[in-house]
């Protein structure tokens, strides 16, 4: 257990933004009969991460299903996931060809000039101009 001073070394802050941090809920502390406080060194660490303590989730370095250094995947799985791969990269190449086709058609479109007749002259709107 911290007293106040230990707790704000040990966290890098100052004593007065600990208590204020007491008195807004954010830390809890057990109070003494001597009117200081008592501060976990857990719970310091829960609402000021210590110096050089990484925030975040903890990383797990081995395979989720605890095997060791291989991963826990079965030959099925492998061959499912094969053809798995194998289905998407059909797909893809069908879906490119469409695409190409649609290209082409486009193309031979924007390739065909416009055959309406050009519009009549537009006449003005004012009287005077009209003669």
């Amino acid at each position: 257990m911290f007293s106040l001073a230990q707790a704000a070394k040990a966290a890098g802050k100052s004593k007065p933004t600990l208590v204020r941090a007491i008195k807004n809920g954010k830390l809890s502390a057990a109070r003494n009969d001597d009117g200081s406080y008592t501060i976990d060194p857990a719970e310091l660490a829960r609402v000021f991460p210590l110096p050089g303590a990484i925030a975040g989730r903890m990383l797990q370095h081995g395979p989720p299903n605890g095997a060791g250094d291989t991963a826990g995947v079965s030959a099925g799985e492998v061959e499912g996931l094969r053809l798995l791969v194998k289905a998407h990269e059909e797909t893809i190449r069908d879906l490119r060809q469409q695409r190409d086709r649609a290209q082409e058609q486009l193309t031979v479109a924007l390739r065909i000039t416009d055959q309406r007749p050009p519009p009549a002259p537009r006449r003005s709107w004012w009287p005077w101009r009209r003669a």
